[in-house]
């Protein structure tokens, strides 16, 4: 019953969630902008979370997207061309300077943020990323492990030597006879 009950709470969240979530929005599709000035900006943010050959070939379409599109208010093509030779030949710093350079007219433009509208002006690197485990994430590891391992051990070597199943069976057979004796009914040999 409180089985059957737990199964049916889970089942109406899940399906609770699946529509109160809303969908997850997508950097690409029919939706892109088409602002030269933005699209630089995109460019941009790509470069300063991955510097791999997929962050750098995200960038190159956002720019070849720049250059492509009609809208070049506030930016510099001319920079936005040499930004992608840049990327072409894998010089992301340099890459980085020219798209920044190319919309500083655009930047300029923009009216200066105030209270909770400011922000950095300065992009930092992208953090190196983890590529193993350190001698303390390993000894936790293996603690872990053997902890789980010594656990599993104890349950097994302290576990009742009758199952649940066994008891109530041995219970079925000791019920009282119809004349009050509580002889077991089933084999005598077995109780012994």
């Amino acid at each position: 019953m409180v089985r059957r009950l737990v199964a049916a709470w889970l089942l109406a969240v899940g399906l609770l969630g699946s529509v109160v979530v809303p969908p997850a929005a997508f950097a690409h599709g029919d939706g892109e902008t088409q602002e030269g000035y933005l699209l630089v900006q995109q460019a941009l943010g790509h470069l300063a979370h991955d510097t791999s050959s997929e962050g750098i070939d995200l960038a190159m379409e956002k720019v070849d997207d720049a250059l492509s599109t009609e809208d070049h208010e506030g930016v510099d093509i001319a920079e936005v061309k040499d930004a992608m030779r840049a990327l072409e030949t894998d010089q992301v710093q340099r890459a980085t300077a020219l798209l920044e350079g190319s919309i500083e007219e655009a930047l300029a433009e923009q009216p200066t943020a105030t209270g909770y509208e400011t922000g950095t002006t300065l992009v930092l690197p992208a953090m190196p990323g983890r590529t193993g485990l350190s001698d303390q994430d390993l000894a936790l590891l293996v603690s872990s492990l053997a902890i789980a391992g010594l656990g599993v051990f104890l349950a097994y070597r302290f576990r009742p030597r009758d199952s649940v199943r066994d008891l109530r069976g041995q219970l079925k057979a000791e019920r009282p006879s119809a004349d009050g004796d509580s002889t077991p009914t089933s084999d005598p040999e077995r109780h012994a």
